[in-house]
């Protein structure tokens, strides 16, 4: 998986590991951070094992970063493996009056004032501003569901919540239950505070259960990650909707639209709408079980 799959910019960069094990994590904590690339090594529990997060220094070409700690992790086989690449930032871009990432929707840091139309972000520890095309592009694709006919589902689902940009997102456009996951435990600790932030602790929650763990059908399902960690996901995520249900699906490149298209016809979704940016791409399906 190259880091551009999932992150332009400049900000710091976060490699996610998952590892099976407690002699394999500590040898490949280890062996981490004994690289000249990764400044910190961050290492934490999850239900499914363990997670070490390997962080490298802001970097307009951090593919070496990647390429590195990927050969360490490939030594260990099935025990390990690279799940996501997140860009993070250490502040909003500047200015109260935020940035614009729909024609709708404003993200916003500091002390500025929260209305229906504004995300506030927690400016110090961001994993996710907005400012990223696929996050603009998942927003869009909402958007477009909410001006339906039917409106917007009830209770939606996102996975890889990050910042919980875009849980925040659906509970503005009326989702009346909004669950985030993500196995990062930091950017769940950052999803909380932004919920509160924003005031909606009554419509947003966080966890860190995996999506193999829930059990509960969701009318959204939104998944703003690699294309790799879709297909591996594709399967739960499935299991998670009803007949009719939506899945936004971003952080595509180029091709890779046309192939997740073909990839999830399989399953019976079909494409209501395409949306692009540069080489990103963002699809919204809906589910049609075969009979």
């Amino acid at each position: 998986m190259r880091l551009s799959e999932s992150a332009d910019g400049a900000g710091p960069v976060a490699i996610l590991v998952r590892v099976d094990g407690d002699e394999a994590v500590e040898r490949l904590h280890q062996g981490l951070i004994e690289l000249s690339r990764v400044e910190e090594v961050r290492c934490c529990r999850y239900v499914g094992g363990w997670l070490l997060t390997a962080c490298g220094v802001a970097n307009a070409d951090p593919d070496p970063l990647l390429r590195t700690v990927g050969a360490v992790v490939d030594q260990f086989d099935s025990l390990a493996e690279i799940i996501d690449v997140r860009r993070g930032a250490s502040e909003l871009p500047a200015g109260l009056e935020g940035f614009r990432i729909s024609e709708r929707f404003m993200v916003t840091g500091g002390g500025a004032a929260v209305d229906a139309s504004t995300i506030r972000l927690d400016a110090a520890h961001v994993f996710g501003t907005g400012a990223h095309a696929s996050t603009r592009l998942a927003v869009q694709a909402m958007e477009g569901i909410a001006g339906r006919e039917e409106g917007f589902p009830a209770r939606i689902l996102d996975v890889g919540t990050g910042s919980g940009i875009l849980a925040l997102v659906a509970a503005r456009l009326g989702a009346a239950q909004v669950l985030g996951i993500d196995i990062c435990e930091e950017a769940l600790a950052v999803a909380w505070r932004n919920i509160l932030a924003n005031g909606l602790r009554n419509q947003v929650s966080v966890a860190s259960t995996p999506l193999a763990g829930l059990s509960e059908q969701y009318g959204l399902v939104i998944a703003n990650v690699t294309a790799s960690v879709l297909l591996r996901l594709a399967d739960e995520i499935v299991g998670r909707l009803p007949g009719g249900g939506w899945l936004i699906v971003s952080g595509l490149q180029g091709r890779q639209g046309e192939e997740m298209e073909e990839a999830l016809s399989r399953y019976g979704f079909q494409t209501v709408a395409r949306h692009a940016e540069g080489k990103w791409r963002c699809l919204t399906l809906r589910y049609f079980p075969a009979a």
